[in-house]
């Protein structure tokens, strides 16, 4: 039978009964199927193989569709898989049937989209209760939009052919952004690079005069908004400084804190030139992702024109695995941050607290910065532990430890080094402000009562002070030596005192 002969038979049959398109290699099967259901009410179709079985189904739109997992030139998973991408004829139930005791079989059917499986020995026996079962789910397509849709692809069969063919073109796509998006996966513990590879393939996707990306990563690591401009557009900097406040901004409207916005700088991927007047942008493209109820990161589209991106393909696509890489990022960081944090307070521990001083330490001597280092020792620590037990100090120090990050700057860096004694490393700081911070730190402990196990205490704590010297010579070594003979003299003279060195 030709196709348009079908199509004139398909327009004389009554719409009111359910259509179902059978698709299976074995003719006898088929005829038996086909008798079974016609002779419960339903019409019935068939086809022997897939790219048949595809054909009918565009111009009949069956209400359900029975295809068999071995069928021939297109097999049953790929039936399954053009259906489902197409946007009007995924709406219609499919069932494979398919050896599903064997796992590949249920894997690939349910990754092609299959609504149910029959197994293959029970099809003749099952097949009526099955079908009954997923019309109850999905019911029939409605009548108007089914005469619609076979009207016209009847009139052009043309148009079945030319849509299979977007299908497949869509399906390159997404298995060639797919590939490219795995790549950079394994580049999620180095930001920079990450959004280098990233923003090479958007340029080559999308068209837009700017764009932003934040990854929020677990843990009190600093924050990255990186901005980028394509080859072709350029900024004056007191634009990208505008365009980066917003998307500031935009953050803090998401949920991220004033600490966290506080140690969030920006960096530019493109040309900046100073000469040319700013471009206004006209379309601002934002899209949040969320883990957990908690941010994930923020992806931001800027274009001189009116743009609706919502509706340019593949960006929906970009879009997921985008939301994929932030995720890989969060879980890394989160990891990243357990390795090099106190368990008890969730501080930074002695070890990364030391990496800290010696990077910091290397940077204000190279950049002549003031940098200056805190040394505390919870002076009361021993009496919570004998009036209310162990739990009870732990308790105490997490609430110290807590009201110590909402007292200080967020790129100051604060470590539990051992049991009772932290430390605060301040850069950019001079001496004597680091001392003033101190001793605000120190009237907020002194006004606060701590509570643990149904106890509350009053604490205090003791702290020596130093830092780089003028001649900007000296080691963390020699920094944690001169810190810690001032916090001996502190305890010495009487705790609740500050010493200088």
């Amino acid at each position: 039978m030709v196709l348009n002969d079908f199509a004139q038979k398909s327009d004389m049959r009554p719409l009111d009964k359910p259509l179902v398109l059978l698709i299976h290699q074995e003719t006898g099967v088929l005829r038996r199927c086909q008798e079974n259901l016609e002779a419960q009410g339903f019409q019935v179709d068939t086809a022997t193989d897939g790219s048949e079985g595809i054909r009918k189904a565009y111009l009949t739109i069956p209400d359900a569709i029975v295809v068999g997992a071995a069928v021939t030139d297109l097999n049953g998973y790929q039936v399954t898989r053009l259906l489902k991408n197409d946007p009007v004829m995924r709406k219609i139930p499919i069932l494979l049937v398919a050896e599903v005791s064997r796992k590949m079989e249920r894997f690939w059917g349910m990754k092609a989209g299959v609504d149910d499986f029959i197994p293959q020995n029970e099809l003749e026996t099952t097949l009526l209760k099955r079908l009954n079962g997923i019309l109850d789910i999905y019911g029939q397509i409605d009548l108007n939009e089914k005469r619609l849709l076979q009207a016209n692809n009847a009139k052009n069969p043309f148009n079945i052919r030319a849509r299979i063919n977007q299908i497949l073109d869509i399906s390159l796509v997404e298995s060639m952004l797919m590939v490219e998006f795995r790549g950079m996966a394994d580049l999620v513990h180095d930001v920079s690079l990450l959004n280098y590879m990233l923003f090479s393939l958007l340029e080559s996707l999308l068209e837009y005069s700017a764009a932003a990306v934040l990854y929020q990563d677990a843990g009190k690591t600093p924050r990255i908004v990186t901005v980028h401009l394509p080859e072709g557009q350029s900024q004056p900097a007191s634009a990208l400084e505008l365009l980066t406040d917003s998307f500031f901004y935009r953050l803090k409207e998401k949920g991220m804190t004033d600490a966290q916005l506080e140690m969030t700088r920006s960096e530019i991927i493109g040309t900046i030139d100073d000469q040319i007047p700013a471009t206004a942008y006209q379309t601002t493209y934002a899209k949040d992702f969320f883990f957990e109820g908690k941010l994930l990161g923020s992806f931001v589209l800027y274009s001189e024109k009116v743009v609706d991106y919502s509706r340019i393909f593949p960006l929906h696509l970009i879009e997921e695995e985008i939301r994929l890489l932030m995720k890989l990022r969060h879980l890394y960081s989160r990891a990243e941050s357990f390795a090099v944090s106190d368990s008890l307070t969730g501080l930074c521990n002695q070890n990364h607290f030391m990496n800290q001083l010696q990077h910091e330490c290397k940077s204000a001597v190279r950049y002549e910065q003031e940098l200056t280092l805190a040394l505390l020792s919870v002076d009361s620590l021993k009496r919570i532990n004998e009036a209310a037990g162990h739990s009870a100090g732990d308790n105490a120090l997490k609430q110290f430890a807590a009201l110590m990050e909402a007292s200080l700057r967020g790129v100051d860096i604060i470590a539990r080094l051992t049991g009772k004694t932290f430390a605060i490393l301040m850069p950019s700081t001079p001496l004597e402000q680091a001392a003033l911070a101190i001793q605000r730190l120190q009237s907020s402990v002194s006004n606060i009562d701590f509570s643990a196990e149904g106890h509350k205490f009053s604490m205090s704590f003791s702290a020596g002070l130093t830092a780089v010297g003028p001649e900007g010579k000296d080691s963390a070594a020699a920094l944690m030596t001169h810190a810690q003979q001032a916090l001996n003299r502190a305890r010495q003279n009487g705790q609740n005192q500050i010493e200088i060195s």
